[in-house]
């Protein structure tokens, strides 16, 4: 005998006048949970990767906000700034100089052995990176090549800083690079996903040079 789920005890009357004592049989019900479970599975992967990627892009708008705070600084305060980027933690941190610089050259700034200051405000305060994502590399170019890498930007009091990219790496290789341009005040994200983009965007960095 085939049990019923939902009915009640006294019979329901139909438009008709009709009893009616229909409900959902345990069978149904069964159908119904593997379909929506089949559905949770097939959207799972997307949601996923889509989580992934938002925390790439995420880490692309910390390093996007560091920048502009050490430019910003640097010309409206008239000294040295500095990212220092820690490789370990995934850390991010802006420093100022804080020698008095007053009436110096920027070749006398850059000249004398500096001495620097973490910013402690809310806007400057060290920052870090989502979970799971990495400071893969920070460099002159992409080259990718460790005797390359750096591991600190210095932002003139004017708020000029020689040209850089960021890389951040993510999930399943997904790369994010931020271009810090010595013409451009603003930083940008570049158009690559993959590991392999970048040997695009080096040549293409080559041919205009």
């Amino acid at each position: 005998m085939t049990s019923r789920v939902g009915s009640s005890s006294r019979p329901r009357r139909s438009r008709f006048g009709h009893a009616d004592s229909r409900g959902f049989t345990v069978t149904e019900l069964m159908v119904v949970m593997v379909i929506m479970v089949l559905l949770a599975g097939l959207a799972a992967p997307r949601f996923v990767g889509s989580m992934r990627s938002e925390r790439l892009r995420t880490g692309g708008r910390v390093v996007l906000s560091m920048v502009q705070l050490a430019r910003s600084r640097a010309a409206s305060e008239g000294r040295l700034t500095r990212l220092d980027f820690d490789y370990d933690q995934g850390r991010i941190t802006a420093l100022r100089y804080v020698q008095d610089t007053q009436g110096e050259s920027d070749s006398r700034q850059e000249a004398r052995e500096p001495t620097w200051e973490a910013m402690t405000d809310n806007l400057g305060q060290a920052r870090e990176l989502p979970l799971g994502i990495t400071i893969r590399y920070v460099g002159e170019d992409l080259t990718m090549t460790e005797t390359r890498r750096l591991s600190e930007l210095v932002f003139r009091p004017d708020g000029s800083a020689d040209s850089a990219y960021v890389v951040l790496e993510g999930f399943d290789s997904e790369v994010l690079v931020v271009e810090v341009d010595d013409i451009r005040f603003m930083p940008r994200v570049l158009d690559v996903s993959r590991p392999e983009d970048l040997d695009r965007i080096e040549q293409s960095m080559r041919s205009r040079r």
